[in-house]
């Protein structure tokens, strides 16, 4: 049964450390199975970057998309992910996604989730910000195999001497540490590190300052305690940020410890971005990973991302991911009448900003944008009311990790599986490579967690 406050049980079947959608998926899979489960979440409340993500998922051949008429299936998914990865993903873990995401959608509905298509994205199933962690917590929470405590954090993994397989988990609960005795196997869903300056500073020192937007207990603990008995790496050369953090009451706010700022990208939508002397640098018709250097590249490593009412009619009201309104109320974004009124929000020169806009907005009206070769969305930013927004790198993710098979068994840098561990989302590398398809984080975290739990469920007990 679910119990947050109290004891906790000093054995089970299956641990699984992070409950996020991938330590969901797994605990209920190996509930399910019939193991006695332990699901734990160093954080507060459940959810970690899961529950702030924009709420889409990438599947193929759901009855959603069957009844639109698309019939794209695990091959077209394979496909996209390598495109998107540059080949630099591992295959075992592309196949292991293609080839079980489906079954891994029929498992989120029957736990409760609702998905519509995406109109843009015909792969793009849609949910809406941190639902399906909603339901995936009820379900947990009804089923009598599962014990969750939150405020409880991995510390140590610790090994049988002679058969070498994890047999116990340490860790922190309230003022006590607990050696809890694990009988079948342990899953790792403990997420990414984007919340450790340590870490960062090791794989990803360029984006120590990036606004932080993923989990606010991801400090890499699974990453640390896996490296602790072995485990590869892979991807961590990847960690990118994605430029449309928002910076709230700008020049003058600065990020609290656990302020999850809202990602803006308005010019997916047809915004444009300046920089701080108010010119536009790049083209803006790019996606958002592919932003993060040139946005970094400006003074500060901060641009102002600008657009008008239309755009500002496309805000997505049920997400963390271009909310307008609630960007507008909360102070990210600020609103003016004029350009000029705009500019004097941010400390831009007024005359160079309209100038700027004067351009844009000629340029636009003809098809062309001889400055920076725009064509996506290339349209006149010319209706009050203005908006404008600082924004810099934010770092959600890491989507680099240890490294696991394809029945996500964590295994070492030779390849061999350690014996009686298995990790799930975040805190996995290998799967997106060298680049990020949109959507695939969540879905994969769903079908990982959902394999894990499984292969943990089975795992022969001692």
């Amino acid at each position: 049964m679910m119990r947050e406050t109290g004891e906790i049980p000093h054995a089970a079947d299956v641990v699984i450390l992070g409950a996020g959608i991938a330590g969901h998926a797994a605990a209920l899979a190996a509930a399910d199975a019939g193991a006695q489960v332990l699901l734990l979440e160093k954080a507060s409340q459940p959810g970690g970057s899961s529950a702030m993500a924009g709420g889409g998922f990438i599947f193929a051949g759901t009855d959603l998309m069957i009844a639109a008429g698309y019939d794209e299936g695990p091959e077209d998914l394979r496909e996209k992910l390598f495109t998107s990865g540059k080949n630099r993903n591992n295959p075992v873990l592309v196949d292991a996604f293609a080839y079980n995401q489906l079954e891994a959608y029929e498992f989120l509905k029957a736990n409760g989730a609702k998905f519509k298509l995406n109109p843009l994205d015909r792969c793009l199933h849609e949910t809406g910000t941190g639902r399906v962690i909603t339901n995936l917590h009820m379900a947990a929470r009804a089923h009598a195999n599962i014990t969750f405590a939150s405020k409880c954090a991995g510390m140590k993994l610790l090994r049988d001497a002679d058969s070498g397989r994890v047999c116990q988990v340490i860790v922190a609960f309230g003022d006590e540490v607990i050696e809890i005795e694990v009988r079948r196997a342990v899953v790792l869903a403990t997420g990414g590190f984007s919340r450790s300056r340590e870490l960062l500073g090791v794989f990803a020192p360029e984006l120590l300052d990036a606004v932080k937007h993923g989990g606010v207990a991801n400090t890499g603990d699974g990453i640390m305690m896996a490296c602790d008995l072995g485990a590869g790496l892979a991807d961590l050369g990847y960690v990118s940020g994605s430029f449309g953090g928002a910076i709230r009451n700008y020049p003058h706010g600065v990020q609290g410890a656990d302020e999850v700022p809202p990602l803006l990208f308005s010019f997916l939508s047809g915004g444009i971005m300046v920089n701080s002397a108010g010119e536009r640098f790049v083209n803006e018709g790019q996606t958002y990973k592919a932003l993060g250097n040139a946005g970094m590249a400006q003074p500060g490593g901060v641009a102002f991302q600008i657009f008008d009412s239309k755009v500002l009619a496309t805000a997505f009201e049920d997400s963390t991911v271009n909310n307008y309104p609630e960007g507008i109320a909360a102070g990210y974004i600020r609103t003016a009448d004029t350009i000029a009124e705009l500019a004097a929000h941010m400390q831009i020169d007024p005359a160079a900003l309209e100038r700027t806009i004067e351009r844009y907005n000629a340029n636009a009206r003809n098809g062309v944008d001889p400055d920076f070769g725009r064509t996506r969305n290339l349209m006149p930013v010319d209706t009050a009311p203005y908006c404008i927004a600082a924004t810099a790198n934010a770092l959600t993710t890491t989507y680099g990790g240890i490294t696991t098979n394809g029945d996500m068994a964590v295994v070492d840098w030779l390849g061999e599986p350690i014996p009686g561990l298995f990790a799930a989302g975040e805190v996995v590398g290998g799967f997106h490579g060298a680049g990020y398809y949109s959507g695939s984080s969540l879905s994969s975290s769903a079908t990982f967690g959902m394999l894990a739990g499984r292969a943990a469920a089975a795992y022969p007990a001692t």
